[in-house]
């Protein structure tokens, strides 16, 4: 920073004197003045500090040249981005408009920041009454119905945690006038700020009608079907007796095909209508203490005798902690679970196999695991084998006879029970599967009488 002093740099024969001074701010040099005179020694300590003080006054000059193209530039940047993000805005925002579903919006505190077309038609609110208001407001339009989905948007605004992304919450909502309408909730959140939630409206009226309808009407077929096979049955068991006489061989193997195609429609209808009452919501559990070991025992002992008929060579060994109790639940539905699972298990199964059935405690649950060496489930297909009339593409599955509801009902009455269901397998023909399901384990202070309906939360 010291002044540059030379009486002649021989820069030019003109000039006698020069002058460097630094055009300096902070630490950075921005260049510097340059000054020439005829005469010699034309530039003394005086004019030097002068013009010192004039270099300094040149610096801050450029540099605040340079911070303003800087600012303007950047200014002109995030005039750009505001206009892509309007343009953004409003684009997403036409979209939530031209949606079918409708489309509500709240922010951090619960104030609603959108309301589409298709929701003011859905729930005959217009946007000015809706918009920019607090969600509690409209508490009583959707009822007592509304008011889980109501305590789940409440709560994720007061948390101190943020939601899980993955988070997600569905309800069916009926409003007054008779209409049922499907909401899915869903979070908003950045890195470290929840920023309020989307809830998305369905109208399914209409398909929750024509539910009833076909559960009513497969309902009626089951009982028709039922009229019919009860005589059937009766006359091929009176036949198999001798009753009209001895059969001869081909006879006896005509009279056994007929039974035991009579015995799978008899399992297919009482399958539906298993799966119409669970839907129409007649299926009333009776609660109860229960020993799990005899229900397990009496279930393996049913299939070791269909192993028998059939002459299939299939093993199956129960195994029990000491630590496991009584459950609490019904138990004509948990023997028809354990059956239902076992039988699946052996069906699967190669010859001379081992099915393992292991019970054991967790928590205040019993959890049962039925282990076999069988035909496996394919990772893809482990949540669907849960669902009505779907098989596994497996050919092995294929040529297996089986109706695809079997499982769908062990689900809905494990989770009538407030259990859950659960499969593991690598789906490798050999290395088999493990379906796992828990059920309340049974406390000394429980009602013994309680009656626990079919839509209860589903146990973590």
């Amino acid at each position: 920073k010291d002044k540059i002093w030379n009486k002649n740099h021989g820069i030019n024969p003109v000039y006698r004197s020069a002058l460097t001074a630094p055009l300096i701010v902070g630490q950075d040099a921005l260049g510097c003045l340059m000054l020439f005179h005829r005469q010699p020694d034309h530039f003394t300590e005086s004019l030097v500090d002068a013009i010192q003080a004039a270099a300094n006054q040149f610096a801050v000059t450029i540099n605040n040249g340079e911070l303003f193209q800087l600012i303007r530039d950047q200014a002109e940047d995030l005039g750009n981005m505001l206009r892509a993000q309007q343009i953004e805005n409003s684009r997403s925002k036409a979209m939530l408009e031209g949606v079918g579903d409708g489309v509500l919006v709240t922010d951090s505190k619960n104030v609603i920041t959108l309301f589409n077309h298709a929701a003011e038609s859905m729930l005959d609110l217009s946007q000015p009454q809706v918009v920019g208001k607090s969600l509690d407001e409209f508490v009583g339009l959707f009822g007592r119905a509304a008011n889980t989905w109501m305590e789940t948007i409440h709560s994720w605004s007061v948390s101190s945690e943020l939601p899980e992304s993955s988070e997600m919450y569905d309800e069916r909502i009926t409003l007054e006038d008779g209409r049922v309408i499907s909401v899915h909730l869903s979070s908003v959140s950045d890195r470290k700020e929840f920023l309020g939630t989307i809830s998305i409206f369905r109208d399914i009226t209409h398909q929750v009608e024509v539910d009833r309808l076909k559960s009513e009407f497969v309902a009626t077929v089951s009982h028709e079907l039922r009229t019919p096979m009860t005589p059937i049955k009766g006359y091929v068991e009176f036949l198999l007796m001798g009753g009209a006489g001895e059969l001869n061989p081909q006879q006896l193997e005509f009279v056994h095909i007929i039974k035991s195609n009579m015995d799978r429609l008899s399992i297919l209808v009482d399958d539906l209508l298993d799966v119409s009452r669970i839907e129409a919501g007649k299926v009333a559990l009776s609660f109860q203490p229960i020993n799990l070991a005899e229900i397990v025992e009496e279930a393996v002992e049913t299939i070791l005798q269909q192993a028998k008929e059939e002459k299939r060579l299939v093993t199956i060994e129960p195994q029990y902690s000491e630590d496991v109790s009584n459950i609490y639940g019904d138990p004509e539905r948990v023997r028809q679970i354990i059956t239902n699972l076992v039988e699946n298990a052996y069906k699967y199964s190669p010859e001379n196999s081992v099915v393992r059935v292991h019970v054991h405690q967790k928590g205040k649950f019993a959890q049962m695991d039925i282990i076999d060496k069988g035909v496996g489930v394919f990772p893809d297909e482990q949540e669907k084998i849960f669902e009505r009339f779907y098989r596994g593409e497996n050919h092995l599955v294929m040529s297996t006879a089986g109706t695809g509801l079997g499982l769908s009902i062990v689900r809905e009455l494990i989770e009538m029970h407030n259990g859950r269901i659960w499969v593991k397998s690598t789906g490798v023909p050999g290395e088999g599967s493990t379906f796992s399901f828990t059920l309340p384990l049974y406390q000394p202070n429980q009602d013994e009488n309680i009656s626990m309906e079919a839509d209860q939360t589903v146990a973590e």
